[in-house]
């Protein structure tokens, strides 16, 4: 009995030191994160088996593989395995079901048909945008801001239901994740005669500029938030709520996808803009300083009047909140 619960307590403390530094800190899971990776993945019955270049995960009959510059993801491989492998269709690879997001590729995508959607790295389950649509109500014609777009996927199906005369707008910084999402707009306009309008940029409280880590990923983000060691560093244009409704020349907004890896944090600080947009808001929630975002999006969202409800994310330990405006 000591030996398991002594166990037990290395385990979780590995998993708090992977939690914590993966978000601020990744400079020290490049260090030392590799053995704790390893130990923490065999107590959940996953081998690992990796290279200088690359990682697998291995469980069962299943691989997933990462690129070793993402490796401060593999707790959330670990912890949500099935959720990353069964994302996509898996290929054969020496009798094993392989889905490898160790390099930018092609993906055949469990929920949606209409071609392989190209990804940068990891895949954009459809399991989450199912979640996203549920809370949205929107229809066709109605005008949607995908913050946080990576490889665009999330906002295709949202353009399969607002159709071609509504408004799509996906924005991102990540030089990657815009590649990804121009090679899969351009198929996607193919197929069925849609655009999707994008804007090359992070939301933020100013538009002055913002120094940005890019790592070809779902993770990049503000240098300020998510600390120098995580990609490559660049300073990117940056845009306000209402900037980018100036923009886009935007009369009203029904709803607003939030996936800004922890930027939420300062972006509705923007009081023009809730002064004449009150849309339903979906936000993936992050830990900033070891602090969940969540308390500082509902301070700043209860001055317009917000309503709140977390819930689960399917798959994932990120929480979601839906933000209902006053009048819903």
């Amino acid at each position: 009995m000591g030996k398991k619960n002594s166990n037990s307590r290395i385990i979780e403390t590995a998993n708090k030191f992977l939690t914590r530094f993966s978000i601020v800190k990744a400079f020290f899971i490049r260090l030392f994160g590799l053995t704790i990776i390893r130990y923490v993945a065999y107590s959940k019955g996953i081998k690992t088996h990796g290279n200088k270049e690359r990682i697998d995960f291995i469980m069962g009959d299943k691989i997933i593989r990462v690129n070793r510059k993402h490796l401060i993801y593999s707790l959330d491989i670990i912890n949500s395995f099935d959720y990353y492998h069964s994302a996509v269709v898996p290929i054969g690879y020496n009798g094993f079901k392989l889905v490898d997001y160790s390099t930018q590729r092609y993906h055949d995508v469990i929920g949606y048909d209409k071609h392989p959607i190209f990804f940068p790295s990891f895949s954009e389950p459809v399991i989450t945008t199912e979640q996203y649509l549920e809370f949205s109500k929107i229809k066709p014609n109605s005008i949607v801001l995908d913050l946080g777009a990576y490889a665009g996927l999330t906002s295709i199906l949202f353009k399969e239901i607002v159709g071609p005369n509504g408004k799509v707008i996906a924005v991102d910084a990540d030089e990657q994740n815009i590649t990804a999402q121009k090679i899969n707009f351009s198929l996607y306009k193919k197929i069925t005669g849609n655009t999707i309008l994008t804007l090359n940029g992070a939301v933020w409280i100013h538009e002055n500029g913002l120094e940005f880590s890019t790592e070809g990923n779902m993770g990049s983000s503000a240098v300020s938030v998510v600390g120098k060691y995580r990609g490559i560093l660049k300073t990117v244009p940056s845009f306000t709520l209402t900037s980018i409704a100036k923009k886009f020349e935007l009369k009203n907004i029904d709803f607003i996808k939030c996936d800004v890896e922890g930027a939420e944090s300062v972006i509705f600080e923007d009081h023009k803009f809730f002064e004449l947009f009150k849309p339903r808001i979906i936000i993936e929630t992050h830990i900033v300083n070891n602090i969940e975002t969540t308390g500082k999006v509902i301070e700043d969202l209860e001055k317009y009047g917000y309503r709140f409800k977390k819930i689960h994310q399917t798959g994932v330990t990120l929480p979601l909140l839906e933000c209902y405006p006053p009048e819903d």
